[in-house]
């Protein structure tokens, strides 16, 4: 299958946001470690006018790169391989966290995203999942949107990730 091929230098700046779940959930060959892999191969396709920022939420909530240019891959790639599980999974701290950093590196005019990539085995944290997603929209509204992927299999919440995805445009 080959999709489209688009003109990278036509394509506007992208600052995109990594929030990662390193959960002890995602302690299994098809989770975290397949995740490393995607993220290492999109990182290779980054223009030096894109930028990525990492968040992380599992044991241990936090920015593990801040904002970096595209062009300084190893970097981004270091932080990437370092990645370990552990942990409960706090997703709603991790959500506002990858936002807030998006929001503070705001490209006008540019692909403002935050890319959630998780087992989708997350406390929200919320009172309910309304307000998950009057959350998301909120910033989808001010340019910010949200990408999911999802991986494993057994406790994977597929339909928790599409709505998520769908109020976020992604």
């Amino acid at each position: 299958l080959s999709s489209r091929k688009l003109n990278l230098d036509s394509l506007a700046p992208s600052h995109l946001v990594f929030l990662i779940d390193v959960s002890g959930s995602m302690d299994m060959p098809n989770r975290l470690p397949l995740l490393k892999s995607a993220f290492r191969l999109l990182v290779n396709n980054l223009r030096s006018k894109d930028s990525v920022s990492i968040v992380v939420y599992g044991g241990v909530t936090g920015v593990m790169l801040n904002t970096t240019s595209g062009a300084e891959k190893e970097k981004i790639l270091k932080v990437i391989d370092e990645l370990e599980p552990g942990g409960t999974t706090p997703g709603e701290s991790g959500i506002k966290l990858a936002y807030s950093v998006a929001r503070n590196h705001f490209i006008k005019d540019g692909n403002n995203r935050v890319i959630l990539a998780t087992d989708g085995d997350f406390n929200v944290g919320l009172k309910t999942e309304q307000e998950l997603d009057e959350m998301i929209s909120q910033h989808r509204e001010s340019g910010v949107y949200l990408s999911c992927l999802g991986v494993g299999m057994g406790n994977y919440k597929d339909s928790k990730i599409q709505t998520l995805a769908r109020r976020g445009n992604g």
